[in-house]
């Protein structure tokens, strides 16, 4: 076996030794534990006991991850336990993806230095347990990525990555509106302009083709062409999810408090996006209009492991941003660019740090890179870091084998 290989088993049995020592955990306090009766999971119950999830229309949601639970469901016979344990080992293997992902712009030491960071993540580990999506939605979304940031040295390698991209809108649609950031990549992949072209409309070609059977479905069942599902939709129109739109028949002052409205709102989403800790209520806080939904103090526990896990990488964050580009590290620029897009789309659809989760690897990668950075700063002649800064990037000008 070799030493990378080595690596990966050594991390992952890490990483999943860790969230199984959490579930023993949260099983000696069953009252911080996820409720394992969620709605996902009824769907997945449907789909193993026959087809009218098929021919009926049985939900809003997209298909992907109850199909995924599906799975899990039938490989644990049926026993729940058993079936957190299969999540959690997923999330376990994120922890290698990202490490994958990292080894791009960190080089081999950074990057298990940060997957361990990610192995050790508190909020990550308690997601494992809850029988929701994001688990899923997160290991696709960082495999997606370690596709496109890997040299294409075969043409199917942009089929392959399109296949998962594909596969992850149908987990959670609102990674639709990734896809302009995710095809500006591949059109700038390499030097070669035709090539970027081909790859690029290779991606986008089997996204559409894996699009069309839920399409197809949506159509026999709703009568019109909905893609992915019904909760697609809400997606192209976030600024409707802030408030109700001001109609002509409202009065201008009423206008002018649904503006000011959505603008608070966007605003409190941002914040909370990017919020460290709670140490009170926000019904003690200022500002809050009557009515407003109001934020439980976080837990001393949890207040210490967002500070440990979130807290510490954030101005290392700050850092790799600015190091991404003061270099214009393509690969490091695309990470900086999908946190940027997801928090703008955050903005508009609710920010909060749940909704951070699914970016908080790729934070804590580029927080690494700013680590990098300043070490290259402030110890530029260091033979160790420039040999550590050479990473496994793709190559932006050799063109592929076949």
């Amino acid at each position: 076996m070799s030493a990378e290989k080595r690596t990966l088993v050594a991390l992952f049995a890490i990483a999943l030794g860790l969230r199984v020592l959490y579930g023993v955990f949260l099983a000696a306090h069953p009252d911080i534990a996820p409720d394992p009766a969620t709605s996902e999971l009824q769907y997945a119950k449907e789909i193993v006991s026959g087809t009218r999830w098929i021919t009926e229309p049985y939900s809003p949601r997209a298909p992907g991850y109850p199909i995924f639970l599906a799975l899990f469901y039938i490989l644990a016979a049926k026993q729940v336990w058993l079936i957190t344990f299969l999540q959690a080992a997923l999330g376990a293997l994120t922890v290698l993806v990202v490490y994958r992902l990292g080894r791009s712009v960190l080089g081999g030491v950074l990057a298990l230095v940060a997957a361990l960071w990610f192995a050790l993540h508190f909020q990550h580990m308690h997601l494992g347990y809850a029988l929701e999506r994001d688990v899923v939605a997160v290991f696709l979304l960082m495999l997606v990525l370690h596709l496109l940031v890997r040299p294409f040295d075969r043409m199917r390698y942009a089929l392959f990555a399109g296949i998962v991209y594909a596969v992850l809108v149908h987990v959670d649609p609102q990674y639709l509106l990734l896809l302009p950031v995710l095809a500006v990549f591949v059109l700038f992949k390499t030097r070669h302009g035709y090539l970027n072209i081909q790859y690029l409309f290779l991606f986008l070609g089997i996204v559409i083709v894996a699009s069309v059977p839920w399409t197809l479905r949506n159509y026999a069942v709703y009568r019109q062409p909905i893609p992915i599902g019904l909760e697609a939709e809400r997606f192209f129109r976030p600024a409707r999810l802030a408030v109700t739109e001001p109609s002509t028949v409202i009065p201008e002052l009423e206008g002018k408090i649904v503006r000011a409205s959505r603008s608070r709102f966007i605003r409190e989403n941002a914040v909370e996006f990017w919020r460290v800790a709670r140490f009170r209520d926000a019904a003690e806080e200022p500002g809050k209009p009557a009515g407003w939904p109001r934020e439980r103090a976080w837990s001393l526990r949890h207040n210490v492991a967002s500070i440990l896990n979130y807290g510490i990488m954030l101005p290392f964050f700050i850092a790799g941003v600015a190091y991404a580009l003061r270099t214009r590290s393509r690969t490091g620029l695309m990470l900086v660019a999908v946190v940027v897009v997801y928090f703008f789309m955050r903005m508009y659809l609710g920010g909060s740090e749940l909704r951070r989760l699914p970016v908080d690897p790729l934070i804590i990668v580029v927080g690494f890179y700013g680590v990098l950075g300043l070490a290259r700063r402030f110890n530029p002649g260091d033979p160790q870091i420039s040999a550590e800064s050479s990473g496994e990037g793709p190559s932006p000008s050799s063109p592929p084998a076949g």
